[in-house]
Formats: structure tokens, C-alpha cells, sequence
């Protein structure tokens, strides 16, 4: 869910929103004024609703009437695409790009394996959502996000998933606008859009 920043203002302009707000944008002063028509947008009533908003949500296109889901093990930040597929053993693997300069790469590698007509419906359910850390040699690794490693919460890696990755010295980016996976090798590309910003 890209750019939900926007979607939030505040009645009252000198409201004390959480430090947290701030890497992601969202500000008292509206872009859109939906604050205006709507409560749920209004950050001087609402002021965790923001919170919600930046996960990538699940829908089942085998079965209309399914409920659509929010995948918050996938981290929450300005979603550009997510890109499926499968690692050797069967997980599935998710690459996300977080759109927006100076922010990151992320995979998401599931703890179940998928098997062939079994039940799909709950293998984002669990697993290990990793931050790209990218060395002066071209090489890189991927880091896990966990409480040990960030000193924060399950929940609080879910929700506040760019100061996560910060902790553990992730490369910042150029706009991780998309992410694509190779079907016949190991291979996941990401273009980058620009960074007027690098270096300041």
C-alpha cells in the first residue's frame, strides 16, 4: 500500500504526533483533506489508525468470496509490488521493495512449504521477513528481523518495519520501485527509480 501517508491529516494542526510518524511521512497538515469527510483519517481522533495502513493485503483470485487479508509479517512501509515465488525446499519467498528514497529491499521467506493442491490460504501466515544489506563488492546478504537482532517487539518490527531495518544497518536505497524474480535461475531484480537525496 503505497503512499497511505497521504491519506492522514489533523483537525488540529498542533496536535504531538509520535516520533515514529515522521519516517513515514505522515504529517497534521493533509495532502487530500479526507480528514475533513472522515474521522478514521483524522489524526487528532484517530491517532493510531495510521498503523494500519502500509501492508500488502492477500486476496484469493480462485475464490471470490474469500475475505481479503493483510499480510503484516511482510512489514509495513510503502509497498511497491510483491514478487512470488519458490525456494528449492518449497517456502515461499516474497521480495518487496519499499518505494521511497533512502528506504530498503526486504524478502519474506515463509516457515511451511507449499505443496501441489494442498491448502495455500495460510503460508504467509508465518515465517522470517529479511532486510539487504549490500557490500562495496557488489556482494550482499540478507538480514533477519527479529526481536534478538532489532531489540524490538514481533509487533513492533511489524509495524515500525523501516526503524527495524535501520537498526540493523540496511542499505538505504534508490526508490525500490519493483522487484522481479527470474522463473528458471536464483536470480530477483530490482529497479530503482532515482534519488535526488543520496549522500545528504
Amino acid at each position: 500500500e503505497e503512499n497511505f501517508n497521504g491519506y492522514f491529516g489533523s483537525t488540529n494542526l498542533e496536535i504531538a504526533l509520535p516520533e515514529t510518524f515522521a519516517r513515514y511521512g505522515i504529517e497534521a497538515e493533509s495532502v487530500y483533506g479526507y480528514e475533513q469527510f472522515d474521522p478514521r483519517f483524522d489524526l487528532a481522533k484517530n491517532v493510531n489508525e495510521p498503523n494500519r495502513f502500509g501492508y500488502v493485503v492477500e486476496i484469493d483470485p480462485a475464490n471470490p468470496e474469500s475475505t481479503p487479508v493483510k499480510r503484516t509479517a511482510l512489514g509495513r512501509f510503502k509497498h511497491e509490488n510483491a514478487a512470488v515465488t519458490l525456494a528449492r525446499d518449497g517456502r515461499v519467498v516474497v521480495y518487496l521493495g519499499d518505494d521511497e528514497r533512502g528506504e530498503f529491499l526486504y524478502k519474506f521467506v515463509s516457515t511451511d512449504s507449499y505443496e501441489a493442491g494442498g491448502d495455500t490460504a495460510t503460508l504467509l501466515d508465518k515465517g522470517q521477513l529479511h532486510v539487504a544489506k549490500f557490500a562495496e563488492d557488489g556482494t550482499g546478504s540478507w538480514m533477519a528481523l527479529t526481536p534478538e537482532a532489532t531489540g524490538m517487539t514481533a509487533a513492533e518490527i511489524c509495524i515500525h518495519t523501516r526503524q527495524a531495518a535501520s537498526k540493523l544497518g540496511a542499505t538505504t536505497m534508490d526508490r525500490p520501485e519493483w522487484v522481479a524474480v527470474n522463473p528458471r535461475a536464483i536470480e530477483a531484480y530490482c529497479a530503482l527509480t532515482n534519488n535526488k537525496n543520496r549522500g545528504k
